[in-house]
């Protein structure tokens, strides 16, 4: 897992849209034993969803939240590869 993926989604984000879309993870909790904690990485125009990415799932809060984050962050690496998003 990425360090601070959670600031690396964010960052990534600023670079790319400068503030016009923003990133946010959601995070809630279930009541699956194994896995009590679920996280949803999206980026949002306004109030509009612009993209959802696939939850997670972690027995901790904030390992939830940085899987979430992290997997939106590769998937703006890969969608925008002329865009520096590595060292964000």
């Amino acid at each position: 897992m990425v360090d601070g993926a959670c600031a690396k989604f964010n960052n990534a984000t600023l670079r790319l849209w400068n503030g016009r879309i923003t990133s946010v993870v959601y995070v809630w909790e279930t009541n699956d034993p194994d896995s009590p904690w679920r996280a949803e990485a999206r980026l949002l125009e306004g109030d509009v969803v612009v993209r959802k990415f696939a939850q997670s799932s972690a027995d901790r809060k904030q390992t939830a939240k940085d899987i979430a984050a992290e997997t939106a962050w590769t998937w703006l690496c890969a969608r925008y590869p002329t865009y520096d998003l590595i060292n964000v």
